[in-house]
């Protein structure tokens, strides 16, 4: 009997993202967004509890977003223009040195307003992969992985969970692929070296 060695490689959702977005608003893959977000959530209560239609990037436990956000809108030339216009405006108004101007509660509510639209701006869209990326929730956002990738490809899929991390297994053509939606792994090799990182032997 001839037996068939099965292949292991990594699937991934960012270049495979026109194929999964189709079905984002699916109902079976919304229901399970929103209930891998509410178990987070109700295990975290002096969180924000999950609401559904929010952003699961929002839930990102650590400053990842914030920095990654922050920098862009400080490299952002548009922003940077009216800030200067802005910081002008004041100092002017104000007859205050520029450091200085931190002192006026006013000054700050406008430079507030600003910063904030440019802030969204930046953001992560809905629709993107970046939109779904709750970074260090993968025990939870992969379960919405794993339902959007058979949704798309008409499979069965298995959760692969450690106390490291979680990622989505399925077969597909004799091969065993492995998907994260958090990190672009570039080999198995090196997916199950991270998944094992912190676990004792």
């Amino acid at each position: 009997m001839n037996t068939i060695e099965v292949q292991e490689k990594i699937w991934s959702v960012r270049e495979n993202w026109d194929m999964l977005k189709p079905y984002l608003n699916d109902k079976d893959v919304q229901k399970v967004l929103d209930e891998a977000m509410t178990e987070f959530s109700e295990g975290n209560p002096n969180r924000k509890m999950w609401t559904p239609g929010d952003a699961p990037w929002e839930y990102t436990t650590s400053s990842y977003w914030v920095e990654r956000i922050d920098e862009k809108v400080e490299n952002d030339e548009q922003y940077c223009e009216e800030l200067e216009v802005l910081d002008k405006e004041w100092v002017s108004k104000t007859n205050l040195e520029d450091d200085d101007l931190w002192d006026n509660d006013e000054y700050r509510n406008q430079w507030g307003l600003l910063f904030d639209k440019y802030y969204k701006k930046h953001s992560p869209k809905e629709g993107t992969i970046e939109y779904y990326q709750f970074v260090h929730g993968c025990h939870w956002i992969n379960v919405f992985t794993a339902k959007l990738i058979e949704k798309a490809l008409n499979v069965e899929t298995d959760i692969w969970q450690t106390e490291t991390h979680t990622v989505v297994e399925f077969v597909k053509d004799d091969v065993c692929y492995c998907a994260d939606i958090l990190i672009e792994w570039e080999t198995t090799e090196e997916l199950c070296k991270f998944m094992y990182k912190n676990i004792e032997s």
